[in-house]
């Protein structure tokens, strides 16, 4: 699961607190897909290439729509 980092964090035009390049409701989406990806008995180990069910395809996706819109040196790694 993600950490809690204030940095990876912005308010929308409405005053919800988003995940840096999502919306409110990209924002939750995401959250719910990490609670079930990370849960060991959902899903087998998969290796990085064997992301195959929707759920983990849509996460991967949203994950990377985040990590492009951090400002670059915001202090935190980008993949």
């Amino acid at each position: 699961m993600m950490s809690i980092d204030d940095d990876i964090y912005e308010y929308d035009a409405y005053g919800n607190r988003v995940l840096v390049g999502l919306t409110f409701a990209e924002t939750e989406e995401f959250f719910r897909l990490d609670a079930t990806i990370a849960d060991p008995g959902t899903f087998p180990s998969l290796s990085a290439d064997e992301w195959r069910t929707p759920d983990e395809q849509r996460w991967l996706e949203l994950f990377q729509k985040h990590q492009a819109a951090l400002p670059p040196f915001s202090g935190r790694p980008k993949p």
